[in-house]
Parts: C-alpha cells; sequence; structure tokens
C-alpha cells in the first residue's frame, strides 16, 4: 500500500499519537455514517509512528578530516524518523538507497570554490573529472550515508577557505535527474566553519547542522507532508485523482489552508484545516476530451453549495486531497494541481483583457493575470530605480486581474509588482516584486520593467510606418519562393572591420552600408535569397548586459580576469598579468589538447554569446543587443535593424520564437516571472509528483492553458503589429497544441494577411494531452515544418550520431556508396533508399507523390520508410522547410568532413557542398540555410555550439578564413567523437580563399536558379504533381544521380512564358553522367530537342557549378560532382514540355509470370507437389497472394508442418526461412529469403488457415498465417472471481461512439480463461472506428482484430480473427476497427492466450463477435 503520506514514516515506533484533521465543511448532502460511527463530518484519526526526538551524534555531524573538504549532507526525513538518538552507523559507502544519487557541480564566475586538477571544472569523489562533463554527466555520487542520509566530500579550490566571498555552486539529484532540492545551491564557504552543510530533501534552505535541518523539518511538518500532487482540480467542480489506494476509500476529502497559513500538524498532531467533502462521480466526455492523459483517473465532485467565489478563495491557498476508509483512517494523501480550475473559473473573462502597461491618451492602465495572489502592488521605480511610489492594485474577481490607473506622467518610469501568493514548488508563502510578463520594455538585465508607448514618434526610425516588406508573401507561390537565411545576430558583425567596434554584434550593425555582413548580405538577396531569419532576439536570461561585466575575445586577458573568478582561479591564471587578449590567448594554446574548450568553457559564463533559447520576457527586445540595454534604446535600435534588412538589404524578416519552455520556474530563481505570479500554472507539470517538466531543455511552459496560450498569441500580434515582422519560426513546435498554433495564425493574419509560420514539429511526445503541433498533425494547414527526411538523406545517418557511427552514416551528398570511406558500411540499396528520400524531398515531401522506388515500385510519399515512420507528410509544399544545414548539429562542412571518403581533396568536399545545398535550393518546398553555409562554415565540429561563444561561431565576412579546427569541439558534447576527429581532420585541412570565394559563387548562382523560373516554386502540391518527375529512378538507376524534370508545356497552364521544360542533374558521383531515356504518361519516348544550359550557368563559365554540362542528340551529360540545369525555350505557343511518366501501381501487378504455390510435407501442401488446391491466388493489390486450406481435427499434429514457398520448377521463385529458429507463427508476419531452410509451422487447432505471400519486394517477401476457427457458442458467460488475465486493468470498447473516452458502459468484464466478454446493442455506431483499450491514461494496453497481421478495417460477425496486442506503446498503431451491427444485441468477446506474455505488441489472443439469441 502506496500511503503518498510523508510526513510520518509508518512504522513501529516506541510511543504513538493520534493525528486529527479537523475544520469548516462543505458539503449540501446528508452525512453517512460507517459502521463504527465515523461520519463524513467527523475529524479523522489514525494511529501513525510519534516524531522521535533525535538528537544526531556529533560523529554523524562530523566536520571531515581534510582541511580543505566540505561535507555536503543530504538529510532525508523519513530514513531520519527511524534513527535513534544514539545513532552512529556511518558508512564510507553510500547506500544503495542513495546510489543513484547524485551532484551535478560547476565553477563560474559567481562561485569557484571547488578544486580543480583538470581543465573542466566538475568533480568526482573530490577530483575533477576526468574529461569534463554536462548536464548528464551523474557520476558525482555520494561519498558515504549514514542514518540521515547521504554525504558528499567536496574538495576545495587551494584559497577557498581564505577568499572572501568564495562559494560552491552544486545541484542534488536523484537517480531520474529530478532535482531533490533548489535549481541552484549556493553555499557561502564562510558561513559554515565546520566545512559541514545540510540541505533537507525538497527544501531548499542550507543548515549548519544536521540537527538543525531535522528540526526544521518536525517544526514545519507541511514541506513534507505529502511527496505528491497527483490530484488535479481540472474545473470549479471536479478533482481527478490516480492512486490505488482509492479503491478502498470511503471518505475522499479536499483540505485547505486558511488566512495565509499553510496544512500542517501542531505538536500533539493534529491537521487544523478546512475542509471540502467529494463525491465520486464520472468523467463526462467533454472533461475526458479535454484532458485525456487524465481520462483514467477516478473522478469526484465538489458538493453543489460550494459556489464559485468559494473554490475561488481555496484557490489561493494551499490544497491536498486525502482519502479516508470507513473508520476514518488515513489511505492516501496529496497535493492537488489546480491549472484546470483556474481556467474553467477565470479564463472566458481573463482573455478578453489586455495585460501590462498599456498607454492611451487617458494615462496608462496597467493589468496583472495573478488569480492565485491574495495582494498585488504596483511599485513604480525612477531611471535610478529608486522607489517613487507603491500602489495598491484592484482585484477584479471574475477576470483573477489586478489592475492600476495612473497619469501619463508614468509614461517612461520603471516599474515591479509586488506579489503575495502561496507557491506549492516548496510549500510556502511568498512576498517578492517580480517584473511584467507583458513587458515591452525592461531595464538593464531584467530587472525592472518600463512604461513605454510603442507608438511614440521618439522609438520609431524615419519611414517606419509606412516601411513594407520587399517580398510578396499573399499567395501560395509566393510563399513558395521563400529562402530562408537563419542569422544569429551577434555572427553577423562580431568580427566585422567595417564598422565600428561599438556596433559590432549589435542591432545597429545592420543598418551600417560598410559592414561586410551587410555587402554579403545584399549579394545573397540580390542572387535570390529572401528572408532574414533572426534567432532569438527577444529579451533572454543568458548574457548579462552590462557591458562592464562581460569579456568579449577582442577585451584583454586581465579583464576576463576581472570578471571571470573562474579563469582567475584556473590553470590559465598565469594570463591574467598579461598584455593579451582573450583570442590571442585562446590561438596559442594546444589546439589539439582539450585546453581551447576548456577555457572557452569558463569564457562563456561571462561573455556576449548564447544563441538565445532562454526566454526571460517574451515581447522585449534583448538588451545586450542595444547600445544600452537601460531602456527604449533596445526598441529603437530593433527597428532600425529591421528596417534596414528590408529597405537596404532587401530581405523580409523572420522572428525564431522560443514559447515551449521559460529559462527557469519556481519562488526564488532570478530568471523565474510566470511561475512567481501565478505557480505551477504556466509551465507544464508532471502529472503525479507537480515537478515542472523539463524534457525541451528547461522549464516546460504549458500553452494548452488558456493564459500562456493569450500570452504567445498576444505577444505574436505585438512583434507583427509594432515591429513589423513577416514570419515567425517556432522552436520545438511539437510541444504546442495545433489548435493554438493554427488560431494564432489566423490572429496574427488579421493583422498582417501575408503572415507565415513555420517550426520544429517534431514529435515530442505530447499526444497524451493534446493534438500537438507536428509534422504529420500540421499537414494541410499552411504552417510549415522543418522536414529531417531530406536532411539526414543528404547528409548522412542522424544528428545524434556520435563516434564512429557518424563515419559510417554517408549521404547522398558526401559520397555514400559512390564515394565509400573506409568504413564501407552503405551498401548499394542504402544508399538508393537515400536517394529516394533526398527526390521525395526535392518534390516537397509530399504524401501522396508518387515516385518510383530503387526496386522499381510506384509509391506515395507517405509509403517511404523514414525510420520507420512516413517520409512523406505534407500536403502542399509551403509546409515543408527544406534544409541540409542550420544551427543546431554540426555545419555542413563539418559533417563532410566527418564523412567523406579521403579520396576527395578539397575541391571535391567543396562541390560536395554546393550539390547537397542545391537538393535544398532546386527543389519543391521552401529553401532553409544556416548563415554561413555559403562561406564552407566551420565550427570546429562543435555539435551544438549555444554557449560556445565567438571562438567556435565566427563568420568571416571578410571571406580568408572558414574556422575550421580551432580547437576540439566541447566535450561533454563531442568527447566520443575526439578520437575521429583526429583522424580525419587533417586529411585536407581547412579551406583557403579561393574554395571560400567559389563555394560563394556557387550559392549564388544556385539561389538565382531558384528564382529563375516558377517552376522551381510551385506552391501546391496538386500543381507538383502535375508537373515535376524524376527520371533515373527504380532498379537500373546510375548510383549518385538524381534527374529532376518540371513541365510547363502542351496541356498545362502557362507558368512561365520562357520555357516549356526544365531538367535538374544533380551527380554526387564521382564520374560524368549521361542520361536522356524520358518516358511521357503513356510510356511512350519523349522526343527530347531544343534543351540549352541555363543562361545563368553559361555566363559563369568554369566558375559555375555546371561547367561541362551538355546536351547533344536528345542526351544530357554532366561531369562528377555537378548541378546542371537546362531549358527548353517557349516559342510563340507552348510546345512539347516534359509531361511525368506512368506510375503504374505495381502493387496490382502480379510480381512473378509463373504461379507459386505452398510446397510442404502435409497433404494440404500437396507432400512437396504443385497443385491447384495449394496454388496461391493473386489478390489483385498490395503485392500479396493468398491461399486458404482448411485444417480438420484429424490433420493435427505434434509434429507440426513444414513448408516453402516457390513454384513448380523450384527456379522463378524459391523462399524459406532466413535464419535457424525462424518459425511461422499465427499472425506474425515472418521475412522470407531465396533459396532458405524449410518453414516450420504448428498444427495444434483445427479451423480456416489463411496464407498471405506479400511480395512488396522480391529479394525479402514476407509470409503471415490467419487461422479463423469456428467460434463459441454465442452466450454471455458468468463473471468469474479468478484474478483476471490483465489484473486490475479494465477494458472498454474505446471509439468514436464514445468520443473515444472511457466509458464503462462499454466495458468488458472478465469471464475467466482469459475471456473478456461485452453485450453492446445495435444503436451503438461503431462505424467511426473503434478498439479495446484500458482505462488508462495512455490507453495502455490496446487490442485490435486482424488477419493475417493486417487490420480488419469491417469486422464481419461469426468471424474469430486474431487479438493484436499493444502493451507499453510497443509496436506499430495499425488503426481502428470498425462494424456495421444489424438490429439486435452483440456479444463482443476478447480471448486472450493465457499462455501468451502479456507485454511487447503481437497476437494475444482472439477476437470475434456474434449476435445474442
Amino acid at each position: 500500500m502506496d500511503l503518498r503520506f510523508k510526513r510520518l514514516a509508518l512504522l513501529v515506533m516506541p510511543s504513538v499519537v493520534a493525528l486529527s484533521m479537523s475544520g469548516c465543511v462543505f458539503d449540501s448532502d446528508d452525512s453517512t455514517t460507517s459502521s463504527d460511527g465515523f461520519t463524513e463530518d467527523s475529524v479523522f484519526t489514525y494511529t501513525a509512528a510519534s516524531l522521535p526526538d533525535a538528537t544526531v551524534s556529533a560523529e554523524n555531524d562530523a566536520t571531515p578530516e581534510d582541511a580543505n573538504t566540505l561535507r555536503f549532507y543530504l538529510v532525508d526525513p523519513e530514513l531520519s524518523s527511524t534513527a535513534s538518538s544514539a545513532a552512529t552507523s556511518t558508512s564510507a559507502t553510500a547506500s544503495p538507497a542513495y546510489s543513484t544519487y547524485n551532484l551535478y557541480m560547476w565553477n563560474d564566475s559567481t562561485c569557484s570554490g571547488l578544486a580543480v586538477a583538470d581543465d573542466d571544472g566538475q568533480l568526482v569523489d573530490g577530483t575533477a573529472a576526468e574529461d569534463g562533463a554536462g548536464w548528464d554527466y551523474t557520476a558525482n555520487t555520494p561519498t558515504g550515508s549514514d542514518d540521515y542520509g547521504p554525504y558528499w566530500d567536496l574538495k576545495l579550490a587551494d584559497d577557498a577557505l581564505t577568499t572572501d566571498g568564495a562559494c560552491v555552486s552544486l545541484i542534488v539529484r536523484d537517480g531520474t535527474g529530478k532535482l531533490l532540492g533548489d535549481d541552484n545551491t549556493i553555499i557561502t564557504l564562510a558561513d559554515y566553519a565546520d566545512r559541514t552543510v545540510s540541505v533537507r530533501e525538497g527544501d531548499g534552505t542550507l543548515y549548519d547542522k544536521k540537527q538543525d535541518a531535522y528540526d526544521a523539518w518536525k517544526a514545519n511538518l507541511s514541506s513534507g507532508m505529502f511527496t505528491d500532487a497527483a490530484a488535479h482540480l481540472i474545473d470549479a467542480n471536479t478533482l481527478v485523482w490516480n492512486d490505488d489506494n482509492l479503491a478502498d476509500a470511503k471518505f475522499v476529502r479536499l483540505y485547505y489552508s486558511a488566512n495565509g497559513g499553510t496544512i500542517s500538524a501542531d505538536d500533539d498532531g493534529k491537521v487544523t484545516a478546512d475542509f471540502i467533502k467529494l463525491t465520486a462521480t464520472e468523467l463526462t466526455d467533454e472533461q475526458q476530451a479535454a484532458f485525456p492523459h487524465l481520462s483514467g483517473y477516478k473522478a469526484f465532485s465538489l458538493p453543489s453549495d460550494v459556489t464559485a467565489d468559494t473554490v475561488k478563495a481555496v484557490l489561493k491557498n494551499q490544497i491536498a486531497a486525502v482519502a479516508l476508509d470507513s473508520e476514518g483512517s488515513l489511505l492516501a494523501g496529496t497535493y492537488v494541481q489546480t491549472a484546470g480550475a483556474l481556467d474553467d473559473l477565470y479564463a472566458d473573462a481573463a482573455t478578453a483583457l489586455s495585460y501590462g502597461a498599456q498607454v492611451s491618451d487617458d494615462g496608462v492602465s496597467f493589468r496583472l493575470w495573478a488569480p492565485t495572489a491574495t495582494a498585488v502592488s504596483l511599485v513604480i521605480y525612477d531611471e535610478d530605480k529608486s522607489v517613487v511610489s507603491t500602489n495598491a492594485m484592484t482585484l477584479d474577481s471574475d477576470s483573477g486581474s489586478w489592475s492600476y490607473s495612473g497619469d501619463s506622467s508614468l509614461v517612461g518610469q520603471y516599474y515591479r509588482y509586488a506579489i503575495t501568493v502561496y507557491h506549492p514548488a516548496d510549500q510556502a508563502w511568498h512576498s517578492y516584486e517580480v517584473t511584467d510578463p507583458y513587458s515591452l520594455s525592461l531595464s538593464m538585465n531584467s530587472e525592472y520593467s518600463q512604461v513605454v508607448d510603442l507608438d511614440s514618434e521618439a522609438l520609431k526610425p524615419d519611414g517606419w510606418d509606412s516601411l513594407q516588406a520587399p517580398h510578396a508573401q499573399t499567395s501560395e507561390a509566393d510563399l513558395a519562393k521563400m529562402v530562408l537565411h537563419e542569422s544569429h545576430l551577434r555572427d553577423l558583425t562580431a568580427f566585422d572591420t567595417g564598422i565600428d567596434a561599438s556596433e559590432r554584434g549589435k542591432y545597429l550593425a545592420l543598418t551600417e552600408a560598410n559592414s561586410l555582413a551587410v555587402q554579403h548580405l545584399k549579394a545573397l538577396a540580390a542572387a535570390g535569397v529572401t528572408h532574414m531569419e533572426l534567432m532569438p532576439v527577444f529579451d533572454i536570461a543568458s548574457v548579462d548586459e552590462d557591458p562592464d561585466q562581460v569579456a568579449n575575445l577582442n577585451d584583454s586577458f586581465s579583464h576576463l580576469c576581472e570578471v571571470n573568478s573562474a579563469v582567475a582561479a584556473s590553470e590559465f591564471a598565469s594570463y591574467c598579468t598579461s598584455d593579451s587578449t582573450v583570442a590571442e590567448v585562446l590561438a596559442s594554446l594546444d589546439k589539439d589538447s582539450k585546453a581551447v574548450q576548456t577555457l572557452n568553457l569558463m569564457i562563456a559564463d561571462t561573455d556576449s554569446f548564447n544563441w538565445g533559447y532562454d526566454p526571460f520576457h517574451y515581447t522585449t527586445p534583448e538588451g545586450s543587443y542595444a547600445s544600452d540595454a537601460d531602456g527604449t534604446a533596445r526598441i529603437l535600435e530593433f527597428r532600425k535593424m529591421v528596417k534596414a534588412i528590408k529597405e537596404d538589404i532587401g530581405m523580409n524578416v523572420v522572428m525564431d520564437v522560443v514559447y515551449n519552455h521559460t529559462n527557469a520556474a519556481g519562488p526564488t530563481a532570478d530568471s523565474s516571472v510566470l511561475d512567481k505570479i501565478v505557480p505551477w500554472y504556466y509551465q507544464r507539470l508532471d502529472e503525479t509528483t507537480g515537478t515542472v517538466e523539463s524534457a525541451t531543455c528547461c522549464s516546460d511552459s504549458a500553452p494548452e492553458h488558456a493564459m500562456f496560450a493569450k500570452l504567445m498569441e498576444d505577444s505574436l500580434l505585438t512583434w507583427t503589429q509594432e515591429y513589423k515582422i513577416d514570419a515567425f519560426r517556432f522552436d520545438l513546435m511539437g510541444y504546442i497544441p495545433k489548435s493554438l498554433m493554427v488560431d494564432a495564425l489566423a490572429k496574427t493574419k488579421a493583422v498582417d494577411s501575408e503572415m507565415y509560420f513555420l517550426g520544429e514539429g517534431w514529435d515530442a511526445g505530447q499526444g497524451d494531452r493534446f493534438t500537438a503541433a507536428t509534422q504529420l498533425n500540421l499537414t494541410g494547414t499552411g504552417i510549415g515544418t522543418f522536414s529531417d527526411r531530406l536532411r539526414d538523406a543528404v547528409r548522412g545517418g542522424g544528428p545524434f550520431d556520435s563516434g564512429s557511427s557518424i563515419r559510417k552514416n554517408q549521404g547522398f551528398g558526401n559520397g555514400a556508396y559512390v564515394l565509400a570511406n573506409e568504413e564501407d558500411a552503405m551498401t548499394q540499396d542504402d544508399a538508393r533508399h537515400l536517394a529516394d528520400l533526398t527526390r521525395l524531398g526535392m518534390a516537397g515531401n509530399l504524401k501522396d507523390y508518387v515516385l518510383v522506388d530503387y526496386e522499381g515500385t510506384p509509391k506515395v510519399g507517405s509509403d517511404f520508410d523514414y525510420n520507420g515512420v512516413a517520409a512523406g507528410y505534407a500536403q502542399d509544399p509551403i509546409e515543408v522547410q527544406n534544409y541540409v544545414s542550420k544551427h543546431d548539429n554540426q555545419t555542413l562542412f563539418d559533417i563532410i568532413a566527418y564523412k567523406a571518403s579521403t579520396d576527395a581533396d578539397m575541391a571535391t568536399r567543396v562541390r560536395m557542398q554546393g550539390l547537397s545545398l542545391a537538393t535544398v535550393l532546386l527543389g519543391q518546398g521552401i529553401a532553409f540555410d544556416q548563415q554561413g553555409s555559403e562561406l564552407l562554415r566551420s565550427k570546429s565540429f562543435e555539435r551544438d555550439s549555444y554557449n560556445s561563444g565567438d571562438w567556435y561561431n565566427k563568420v568571416d565576412y571578410s571571406m580568408q578564413t572558414n574556422n575550421y579546427d580551432v580547437g576540439l569541439p566541447r566535450y561533454d558534447k563531442d568527447g566520443d567523437n575526439y578520437s575521429l576527429i583526429a583522424s580525419i581532420k587533417d586529411v585536407v585541412g581547412a579551406p583557403g580563399a579561393t574554395e571560400i570565394a567559389e563555394m560563394n559563387s556557387f550559392y549564388q548562382e544556385l539561389a538565382s536558379l531558384r528564382q529563375s523560373s516558377p517552376l522551381f516554386t510551385l506552391g501546391t502540391g496538386a500543381e507538383v504533381m502535375n508537373r515535376v518527375d524524376f527520371r533515373n529512378v527504380g532498379s537500373d538507376q546510375v548510383d549518385g544521380l538524381i534527374v529532376m524534370t518540371l513541365d510547363d508545356g502542351t496541356g498545362q497552364t502557362d507558368l512561365d512564358s520562357s520555357y516549356d521544360g526544365i531538367v535538374v542533374l544533380v551527380n554526387a558521383s564521382g564520374s560524368s553522367q549521361t542520361i536522356g531515356d524520358f518516358k511521357d504518361g503513356d510510356g511512350n519516348a519523349i522526343t527530347l530537342s531544343g534543351y540549352t544550359q541555363s543562361s545563368i550557368q553559361t555566363a559563369l563559365g568554369s566558375a559555375s557549378i555546371g561547367y561541362g554540362a551538355s546536351f547533344a542528340d536528345g542526351q544530357f551529360t554532366v561531369p562528377a560532382w555537378s548541378v546542371a540545369v537546362f531549358v527548353k525555350a517557349q516559342g510563340e505557343a507552348q510546345g512539347t514540355g516534359l509531361p511525368v511518366s506512368k506510375k503504374q501501381d505495381m502493387s496490382t501487378v502480379e510480381p512473378y509470370d509463373v504461379d507459386v504455390y505452398a510446397l510442404g510435407n502435409q497433404a494440404m501442401f500437396g507432400n512437396w507437389s504443385a497443385a491447384d488446391a495449394n496454388k496461391f491466388t493473386f489478390t489483385g493489390a498490395d503485392y500479396s497472394y493468398t491461399l486458404s486450406v482448411e485444417v480438420t481435427d484429424d490433420m493435427l499434429s505434434d509434429d507440426g508442418a513444414e513448408l516453402k514457398v516457390a513454384d513448380a520448377s523450384w527456379s522463378t521463385a524459391n523462399f524459406g526461412i532466413c535464419s535457424d529458429g525462424d518459425t511461422l507463427e499465427a499472425g506474425s508476419t515472418l521475412t522470407l529469403c531465396s533459396g532458405g531452410g524449410n518453414i516450420p509451422m504448428a498444427l495444434e487447432k483445427a479451423g480456416t488457415y489463411t496464407f498471405t505471400f506479400k511480395v512488396a519486394s522480391k529479394t525479402s517477401p514476407t509470409l503471415t498465417l490467419a487461422i479463423a476457427e469456428e467460434a463459441e457458442a454465442c452466450t454471455l458467460l458468468d463473471d468469474s472471481s479468478e484474478t483476471p488475465t490483465l489484473g486490475d486493468t479494465t477494458l472498454a470498447l474505446r471509439g468514436a461512439h464514445s468520443s473515444w473516452a472511457w466509458d464503462s458502459a462499454y466495458q468488458l468484464t472478465y469471464k475467466g480463461d482469459g475471456i473478456y466478454e461485452a453485450a453492446i446493442s445495435s444503436d451503438v455506431d461503431l462505424t467511426g472506428g473503434f478498439k479495446i483499450a484500458a482505462n488508462t491514461t495512455s490507453w495502455d494496453p490496446q487490442f485490435f482484430a486482424t488477419s493475417g497481421g493486417t487490420l480488419v478495417t469491417d469486422m464481419q460477425p461469426d468471424v474469430v480473427y486474431e487479438a493484436y496486442g499493444r502493451f507499453g506503446g510497443e509496436g506499430s498503431d495499425p488503426g481502428n476497427n470498425t462494424m456495421d451491427l444489424a438490429e439486435g444485441t452483440w456479444l463482443f468477446r476478447l480471448a486472450l492466450d493465457t499462455k501468451a506474455t502479456m507485454s511487447g505488441a503481437g497476437v494475444k489472443g482472439s477476437f470475434d463477435v456474434c449476435q445474442l439469441q
């Protein structure tokens, strides 16, 4: 029994006390009395262990022997309550209970008290980690443990105990990564003279003695009364809770503190708290749809006399749910998550209001949504940040918002909100000041919000109001022309010698005509790059905005030592007195050792660089990019930058936004804003523990909640209207509901009808909460997603490959199969599959696009495989961002260095880069690229350079270097790759200015080609499928060659009056290739004539990436590692173009021109002879043959049977098992091999045996077996009292008929012997789809009716189907069954095989339906 009640350990103890809970009772119903007289209104008592008055012995609080060591204790209160006052049990090794507990430790500019024997600042057992460590490093386990918990001995820096203010930074974690204390525990060494410090699990307070920590726990029981927050108040009337002990509960109560207190116990164990009595209920369909991840929880309703105002008052306090048995004993207790109730009570009114500091002709009105706060005041500050006034704000009880109105003199003033609120993260009340989450301007380092009027002329550059985007985004064709240039603002100009040093890396740098980056960007724009995407430029938390507190590469090393104590105390301290700059010191270090990355990691704590994916305030420009971070300069300069990008450079502006997480959460973190204002609302919480989830990287936000959704939409509207942003790129969009993305796009389009959204639609596993904004889910919405399909096909492998797997997984663009490296890991079929994915990507990655695969089979895009999922997913090409390089992962140049054969010289590698980019720039879909790809940009093999500073992120716009091999990449990200880097980095070395200039020319050539014809930028899927085709496909293709044709000839709407057809040839091989055998839609040869190479390429001559290509006698020739474009000029009228070829559905064509049989050692298999009785019949679909054989009781055999699939002569087809041990089993799919051994199978039951032989691959066909047994008599069995096969798991028909929610009306009950049955009326409509699924949050397990491993979409009565089961999410989801029920009552029977393992995926029994008489 899991009591989930940590306040008292339920153990035998010397004395006993009674715990009672009493207080105000809400209930409109009469009280229920149990057999012993306990009622719903009674004060409940239970017998529990008393708290010992433990005295921690001196030995258990001992100062460490080593004089330069700090002992850090973690006091476990639950363990402590069992310790005797004379406890002396101490072990030099940690108890197994704590073996996975670990510390994350580091030195930085704030705290550098830890000894650093190596260069990395991470400790293990008192010494530095051998090879550095990141967040995933868990080796800092306890030194030992005693009766009160684990402890760590931390070795201190030599001067730490004598240095004023010296401190240590650490984070305590359990083995799952969960934080056990604060998110940054700072120990000031001078405060602990005996060099011992204690912290209690779940409490961030530091104590000098373990005794103090233990006594504080006992005095404040509320801090550890319950361990979880597993109950959810999903609306004003309903609480749901998932706890096994609820099955035995007689009474369930909702306790809450009152008058600013907490639910705590006095010395006698009595808990004084009000409570509300709860009644068991069922969730409605609407509630289950709104909270699908909680739909399997037990539900309880609040009494009818509890008003909304009462619930609002309750929500301002600490809340706990308690379950009691019939005698009033405590069964379970937990804290409560309340976001659903807050939305229910306030969202309608709250979402209709405007927030922040709003300036109007009447003055300034302030509004803050803080429904759980008990008091809010507006604190006004002057420019010196001195308090001017404190003004009480007024609560609007309908919306939960607080407001204050002042006059126009407040414009320009700074302000914060002073809030009093209960925070459940530490079960404590807090009074603190916070900035405005709707801040439009801020002080330096975001410490104060500022009142501004964004419509003020003083904040607008000349011509701002009339500023227009240079490129239209009105139609699909307009959007398809987009070429996005992803840029980091600091990377653009940090080293720009064409501008003043004060503007480098700033907004204003892009307004300077002399800037080398600006001149380069203008050239790109002229070539055809249309959009600049700015990586995060909103207010971020990771860069110090005070210029006096940062040190960048061109600053003196002595200044670095002044602002960064970790450097001053490191092995690099000797440079602190030198005249060298930071860059000069880095350049002097051995780049083949870890020295460069070690120093650079220290520099990162105090430099001006970060990617910026750590939002602080969503709707304010970042201050570090402004000339003055204090105040409004950031607004004016941001607008000047936008104006310059549009008017001077000639690009539209795309802004990278990060609404999926916040930088921090909790009541103490400096950069926590939202979670301080409305605790546990704006962040996504673990549904059981209540901890803030961090799946994104940081503190996950909860955009599924109404007021975060409003904040996001309001923020987007501000950026659109006030800063003229043309499109938004959403970071980790898969954590955001699809409905919110669609709604936000509609709302921004109301302000700017040409708005476009794109983002990272990776599946983040949020589907249990809502329909997420993922690649597949966004199909048809017009919202773009980054495609990993073309990326991985061209680059090779995946973004998280490491070590030798990086090199083994070559891609289409760097020599897969055609120029294999020494690993020689890619087969011809592997490489051709990559080429198919590349072709599909160049066709816009459309789900319905038909492409002939490398085996010669036409398939739609969604039937191509990408790591087990559909490759094609888009409806239109504007829903796809194709790319081969962006800020994540290694640059394209570095990935080619990792993968290319040592036979590939620098010239070849430059061309590899060019043709890789050609698959993006010359394909359909929106083109996207990382800044510097056109300059062979390198990050010295860094995979994740988010905080690696200017040293690794440098882009040289003087085009002299590409930043290759400037030091090993950071060890925590790339340490596994060091040996590989050492073996390949010097093969060809770094490119010179000539190669960089050549690549720049190639890039501009490709961009120009893209914009040379609308045929390259078709906006709709229909147009792509009608005009785009690929030649050189199928089993006889030339490896490494992609040939794409674009049709604008006779029969087509004339999109391009210049051309009838275009041919694109991408030759990713080391040999010249010639091709010209093109067929039309009728299978007839196309007469190729009149084609010339694009004038863009011929004008470049030998500088063209297509130089040497030719067309003659109906044949196109393209040199090795080249990209050529040929066009057929249109005459006075459209002529013959390049119609798409005939793509017959090969799944409908019989694979063999001879009959095939099941030949075996039984009569039903002809005793190894071919006969009509054992001949397969081709179905005419799905590449499949079938054979059905009746097996009677007299044919059953303990020895089973053996068979093969072959033609009569055993020549054309002869298939058997691939490996010894392979067996044909009912419901499973067996892959066969040519010439393989006999296929064994069991003959244990009578019935109809149906064999399905599927030849989607002629080299690896499959065989499945379905057995249809005679159905049992159609009688509803009696319920069984035996333990069910699935234990406590309950099953029901879940489908469209129940809105996919759990409904007990459709529950199957257990009948014994593995059988579950339900009687279902014909009134129930099952034609919309259904499955058998559990009453759990994940629907686990699920069962489907299948036949031969294939889903039965239309079930028939009196047929026994396989019951395909999925446990733990294993296997693929086959879809949903359907059935049209005739009049009457129907028996649904799931008969599980009691011998089968109820885990994983596979056939678990049978499933049939019959009509009850």
